[in-house]
């Protein structure tokens, strides 16, 4: 049977293999309440960024961040900047992805490029450092050179400026700091000049391993706003039924008949199986539809998702790293901090006071000490 609320067009059904798993890898997005909360707050900051550089949005792997990405990049053109196609050279934001280098460096070079092709500025590839030789014999002959990584950074810096650009989202920002945690800080110095520069407000989304920059320093939280993008807690309630929404909500874009029972699920076993995380539950799920459609199946089964679940070993490395993640932001109470403030100064005050009360005084030269000569009682 089909989902009864099916978001695919009846065509889809017929269409040939690899046209249904092309629609459900890419043809759709789903919005479920996480996605939409992290959204929200992401949104939030962009409007309050007075002082901030920088926006991070951390979660685990496969929480759904490049559907975040996307929506940000969506609502900059539809909200922030409406009036943006008036000005035919205006470009209101620009997503790029980090690549991952093999070198032990990052590779910045890249990154600048990267930009500049997303600005559509021409001929990034063939840009030059143009050098005049002043050969008597040659006369005044310009010739071109490799362009630096800094003059590449300039060009960068300037074309945001020329096409306006207020947003710039970094996907997969963690792929910067992988490089040697001595750079931390002069790579960070880099995007908060860079985002100072231009006025263009930089947007890091990446895993939980962008965490430890919360504890670096306290400088990058003073001009950093950090947004967790969370999993499913199958502990609550509300979030039980919303993660059956977005479950009922995938299986809804799946072009293939499903089995009954899979309406009816174990909802545990899915949530175990994807950590709570969406964005492993689809990919689990266009997985469990490959073999299907492999095996000429007439409908996708719980055998089927059976098959194509992650080896428990690796979701139990998975679950470790999502609680390490959110540990990174557990906020202490007030009272800690205020021990933490006030008490340390209060406590060295008390100290002193009594050691001064202890300790005797000295005498000025020359005056005895009183009980040293004997009183006489007449």
């Amino acid at each position: 049977m089909r989902h009864p609320q099916t978001k695919v067009r009846p065509d889809l059904f017929e269409a040939s293999d690899e046209v249904r798993c092309a629609y459900f890898d890419s043809g759709f997005v789903l919005r479920h309440d996480k996605l939409s909360g992290v959204f929200q707050d992401s949104v939030t900051a962009l409007q309050e960024r007075t002082g901030k550089h920088m926006i991070i949005a951390a979660g685990p792997t496969g929480v759904g961040k490049t559907t975040l990405a996307k929506r940000l990049t969506d609502y900059v053109y539809r909200e922030l900047v409406p009036q943006w196609h008036e000005d035919p050279g205006c470009i209101p934001c620009v997503c790029v992805e980090l690549r991952m280098e093999s070198q032990a460096a990052f590779d910045w070079k890249e990154l600048y490029r990267q930009v500049l092709v997303a600005l559509r500025e021409p001929l990034v590839d063939h840009k030059s450092k143009i050098k005049t030789s002043t050969d008597h014999q040659l006369g005044h002959v310009m010739t071109g050179g490799h362009m630096s990584v800094a003059r590449l950074r300039t060009e960068m810096e300037q074309a945001i400026k020329d096409r306006k650009t207020q947003v710039l989202i970094l996907d997969e920002l963690q792929h910067l700091f992988k490089h040697g945690t001595g750079k931390v800080e002069q790579y960070y110095d880099v995007l908060k000049s860079i985002s100072s520069r231009t006025g263009c407000t930089l947007v890091g989304i990446g895993t939980y391993e962008l965490c430890f920059m919360m504890d670096w320093s306290a400088q990058m939280n003073r001009v950093t706003s950090y947004i967790q993008f969370p999993r499913y807690d199958f502990s609550s309630e509300l979030d039980q039924q919303s993660f059956f929404n977005a479950y009922s909500g995938l299986l809804a874009h799946v072009p293939m008949n499903l089995d009954e029972r899979l309406l009816r699920p174990d909802l545990e076993y899915f949530y175990i199986g994807c950590c709570g995380c969406v964005g492993i539950l689809k990919d689990w799920v266009y997985r469990a539809m490959k073999r299907a459609l492999a095996f000429d199946a007439n409908s996708l089964s719980q055998a089927h998702f059976e098959a194509t679940m992650h080896p428990l070993k690796a979701i139990k490395r998975m679950v470790e790293e999502i609680r390490e993640g959110e540990d990174c932001f557990c906020q202490p109470d007030l009272e800690e901090v205020r021990r933490e403030l006030l008490g340390a100064s209060q406590m060295s005050g008390v100290a002193e006071q009594k050691s001064k009360r202890g300790r005797p005084k000295r005498q000025l030269p020359g005056v005895r000490k009183p009980g040293r000569d004997p009183v006489h009682v007449s």
